[in-house]
């Protein structure tokens, strides 16, 4: 897995100074990904509020590299989504493959997470959000 990103390295010309991306490099996210996950993300909360003293940045998790889910996986992603709602910030979705994707429509996790095609979209979608605010 990789570490956690400032958006704004990644992409050209975009507003978006609060977004942060994780990409996933396992093709299997199960209890193990997931737990990985979740602990960096509760760090990266906890630096983030040492050293800023505030609100908590989004966080994108690329998905690009993830064939399966498991349940535990998916449990797991709704844990990190919840940490992230507790700070009064969002955890999104991004570059699932169909055989992932479909995984989040069964399971109806896809109307609790916001899901994109691609890290752009995910990135456009919240640069119109800031604009819009």
């Amino acid at each position: 897995m990789d570490t956690i990103t400032k958006a704004n390295q990644l992409s050209q010309g975009l507003i978006s100074e609060s977004a942060f991306i994780i990409k996933l490099t396992h093709s299997k996210f199960g209890i193990t990904e997931g737990v990985d996950l979740l602990t960096r993300i509760e760090a990266w909360i906890s630096a983030n509020m040492m050293i800023n003293n505030k609100a908590v940045p989004l966080l994108i998790v690329n998905m690009e590299n993830v064939d399966f889910v498991d349940s535990e996986g998916l449990q797991q992603l709704i844990a990190s989504l919840r940490l992230m709602q507790s700070q009064q910030s969002n955890l999104l979705l991004c570059s699932l493959k169909p055989s992932v994707r479909i995984v989040f429509e069964i399971t109806r996790i896809d109307q609790l997470i916001g899901i994109f095609a691609n890290f752009d979209a995910a990135i456009a979608q919240f640069d119109m959000q800031l604009v819009a605010a």
